[in-house]
């Protein structure tokens, strides 16, 4: 009996890892939101903090629902799937959408907005005279 109850336990704590590892992609997804469209520390703090609660709600029906009860193997396999999901694949696609995001700003975006805003202060330029 014991055997089948530590095969019952390891398979909670890979599917933890394995949760995590998703948990881990959502947080990543937010990090790439927030390379293409910077914003300031509020709505940073306030994704982080619904974030952190969308956890906390999934560890509580993760955990209770498996095996009724709250288990740290079961937050340590989640958190160990998030850093495994951080380092073997999130640094690397927000790095890359970071450098994308940032030739379509620099090469892009900015030299129409520089030549509209151009094209802006003349016509500016010529009403202000007129007047």
């Amino acid at each position: 009996m014991d055997i089948f109850y530590f095969a019952k336990e390891t398979g909670i704590y890979l599917s933890g890892i394995i949760t995590g590892c998703v948990l881990g992609a959502i947080y990543d997804s937010i990090r790439v939101v927030r390379a293409v469209i910077p914003h300031g520390k509020v709505l940073t703090f306030a994704g982080d903090f619904l974030y952190v609660l969308f956890f906390s709600f999934v560890l509580f029906t993760f955990s209770t629902g498996l095996t009724g009860e709250i288990r740290y193997f079961t937050l340590f396999g989640m958190l160990l799937g998030c850093l495994l999901e951080r380092l073997l694949l999130g640094n690397f696609i927000v790095k890359a959408v970071r450098k994308i995001s940032g030739f379509v700003r620099e090469k892009i975006l900015k030299p129409p907005v520089i030549f509209m805003t151009k094209i802006v202060g003349k016509i500016k330029r010529g009403f202000v005279k007129n007047a």
